[in-house]
């Protein structure tokens, strides 16, 4: 059983974080904001965040068009994912299709009672918490 997976929703200027502890449950953590495209402070908040939780592996969304082409944002999650190899060298990061991700969380979010403006700070949170659920999936532990 995999343990204390962290998953990423990365955006040009939000991260949504989500972790899975036990391997089945699943946390949102956080949705920090950065300045366009400048991910180095993503970089500096997981360091701490990997410390304290004492990450195993990332699932980090990988945006593809519905037709399974890369999109606009494949090339930066790309270079994301070449920092947090850099950074933690140790940790495997895998990536999972986050095609209809956000979609999704916001039926979720929707269901819950939160409307549009409610969900804007925790979009990508959510986003997070379907990537992560769906990779626990397809390896078998949900």
């Amino acid at each position: 059983m995999i343990e204390n997976i962290l998953a990423i929703d990365l955006g040009r200027k939000t991260m949504g974080v989500a972790i899975s502890r036990t391997g089945s449950y699943i946390t949102p953590i956080a949705n920090p904001e950065f300045d366009l495209d400048s991910y180095d402070e993503n970089i500096e908040y997981l360091k701490d965040l990997f410390n304290e939780e004492k990450v195993e592996h990332i699932v980090i969304g990988y945006p593809l068009y519905p037709s399974g082409d890369p999109c606009k944002m494949t090339p930066i999650v790309d270079k994301f994912i070449l920092l947090l190899n850099e950074n933690f060298p140790d940790i495997d990061v895998i990536k999972q299709d986050e095609r209809e991700s956000t979609k999704d969380a916001s039926s979720y979010l929707s269901r819950n009672g939160y409307n549009m403006k409610k969900q804007k700070n925790m979009i990508d949170m959510a986003a997070a918490c379907v990537i992560l659920e769906r990779y626990l999936t397809k390896i078998g532990q949900m």
